[in-house]
């Protein structure tokens, strides 16, 4: 019998005609872009003669063309001469060692590098100082004084616990590597970058360091000189690693005694505020050691992100003898009374007898909690945007706390919440200044008393027989994933939309301490202050109850198999 033929290998594929009028329109566009752009830069002043001169940085031919239009290195067309920069020569440096360009482009706009992120644009004026390092090793040299104190800034903030830069032995780990940020970068590109991280990308979790114009232009002034190829090293010197960055001295500050000098040392006040010192974006560490313990301090300095589910702090190594030390310093030192560090304000009986009227109680605020909800008590505290979770809102958020019981309130301030940045103040703070604060929260910010509540319903009891866990996927996936993402981290595709940011699903301390009725209310009525929806309508009590053991698979409380029966988790 005939062998039917294999029209697969018999008909030939042909590709779709189009492609190649495709190719052929993007060809003579691409043509047509480039002649227009050789076309006005002839028009800008070029010249017939083109000059071309070849120096020598660093034991590299380098071909210019600058002075075609540069002709006595001055602006063109002016005849001025360019300014004397002895000892520096012209005829021996060229104009892009220190003033970058494409020194062989023949177009006026290519050769000032401005196409793309600007790595190549032109440093001229108040700008050139963003190029001193790159032929020179740093330190503080004559002319290149602001981008050494951008030097001693960056080291100071910790910038490189976080960022790897070649020359130093630490970072890169929760960061881009800034080793060869100035080929990538133009300088205003890198000032951008430092006073708004979060601009691009917008999920960043680079905190917005408290500095002025002119300290992120000096640190961008030495981060657009740190290039792979510095003109002061060859090019074996930079691949064994012996280009070194040079030490900086940390300035100890006074009121820090010498058993904490290490606190200085590992430059922890980058971030973090002691007594007067405060680097304006992580929490205050001046009581700490009546608010945390010895063995929640070793954890967290070990693994931040296992004690706080998305803590952007980063772990900071350091030798064991160091870390003790560290250790044994906060928590024997930094310790109460508040009163003793800031202003000593001693308590004053108001005339209607009112704990929130107190100046004591209004310091207290100030002093342990505005830092993250703020003066104001809308939670927009200046450390705000680098804290894991948006600390609670007091202000305009009645609803929310006419449904918090007052024991919960209690507990919150006296043990802390686990999971979070919000730590106990059980030990710091008498159980009188722990209610003047919460009366002072009510008072001032919430504006209702205290004691109104709205009576909530019980969830309804947990059925017979629960969903399937394929059941509660799917459940999940239809109500749940656009803010909390697939894997529940609160990551979902429209989390930025919202702020607070959705609930972190998986952060085990936060969710180990929650009853299942407390969580079972929150999907059923939603969440005042917050995005957190209610559901309550469109969910069946075993749908309700499967969402919460849903949950509980993402903080890792809970089997896989959801219809396999558990102990419910009760409140304490």
């Amino acid at each position: 019998m005939k062998k039917r033929p294999n029209m697969s290998e018999s008909t030939p594929i042909r590709e779709p005609s189009w492609l190649n009028h495709l190719f052929l329109a993007a060809a003579c566009l691409a043509g047509v872009a480039v002649l227009t752009a050789l076309f006005f830069g002839w028009r800008q002043g070029h010249v017939h003669q083109v000059a071309d001169m070849v120096i020598n940085l660093g034991g590299r031919p380098v071909h210019e063309h600058c002075t075609t239009c540069h002709v006595e290195g001055g602006r063109p067309g002016t005849g001025a001469a360019h300014p004397d920069i002895a000892p520096h020569s012209r005829e021996k440096l060229g104009c892009t060692g220190c003033h970058l360009g494409e020194g062989m482009a023949l177009d006026t706009v290519l050769s000032h590098g401005v196409p793309g992120q600007g790595a190549r644009r032109v440093l001229a004026g108040k700008d050139l100082p963003g190029s001193c390092f790159r032929c020179h090793p740093p330190s503080p040299l004559p002319g290149a004084e602001k981008a050494w104190r951008g030097y001693e800034r960056f080291t100071a903030s910790a910038c490189d616990t976080c960022h790897h830069i070649a020359g130093r032995d630490q970072g890169g780990r929760f960061g881009p590597d800034l080793s060869d940020v100035g080929n990538q970068l133009g300088l205003d590109e890198i000032v951008e970058a430092i006073r708004d991280p979060k601009k691009e990308p917008p999920n960043s979790i680079m905190p917005r360091f408290p500095l002025s114009a002119t300290q992120a232009r000096e640190i961008a002034f030495f981060l657009k000189s740190r290039v792979k190829d510095p003109f002061y090293a060859t090019p074996m010197q930079v691949q064994a690693g012996q280009v070194r960055l040079p030490e900086v001295k940390i300035t100890v500050p006074e009121d820090i005694p010498p058993a904490g000098e290490v606190l200085a040392a590992r430059r922890c006040l980058g971030c973090h505020r002691f007594r007067s010192e405060d680097g304006g974006i992580a929490p205050d560490l001046t009581w700490i050691g009546d608010m945390r313990s010895t063995e929640y301090l070793k954890a967290f300095m070990a693994s931040p992100g296992r004690k706080i589910p998305g803590a952007v702090m980063p772990t900071v190594p350091m030798p064991a003898e160091e870390e003790k030390r560290l250790i044994a310093f906060l928590t024997s030192t930094a310790v109460g009374p508040v009163k003793d560090v800031h202003g000593g304000a001693e308590p004053v009986e108001a005339e209607d007898g009112d704990s929130a009227a107190t100046p004591a109680v209004k310091h207290l605020y100030m002093a342990l909690c505005q830092r993250c909800h703020a003066a104001a008590g809308d939670g927009f505290g200046v450390i705000q945007p680098n804290l894991a979770g948006f600390p609670r809102a007091f202000t305009g958020n009645a609803p929310f706390f006419r449904r918090v019981e007052d024991e919960r309130l209690r507990r919150s301030v006296e043990k802390g919440i686990p999971g979070t940045s919000m730590p106990p103040y059980g030990r710091l703070l008498h159980a009188e200044e722990r209610e003047g604060l919460l009366d002072l929260v009510f008072a001032a910010f919430v504006g209702i008393p205290r004691g109104e509540k709205t009576e909530i319903p019980p969830p309804p009891s947990r059925p017979v027989a629960p969903m399937t866990k394929a059941a509660a996927d799917n459940l999940y996936e239809k109500l749940c994933v656009r803010c909390h993402g697939k894997t529940g981290t609160g990551k979902g595709p429209e989390h930025l939309r919202y702020l607070p940011r959705p609930r972190n699903l998986t952060n085990h301390p936060y969710f180990d301490g929650m009853p299942d009725a407390r969580l079972a209310l929150t999907i059923r009525d939603g969440v005042p202050g917050t995005a957190m929806p209610s559901f309550g309508s469109r969910l069946s009590a075993a749908e309700l109850w499967g969402l919460v053991d849903r949950v509980r698979i993402f903080s890792g409380e809970f089997d896989e198999r959801i219809a396999e029966p558990r102990a419910p988790r009760m409140a304490p």
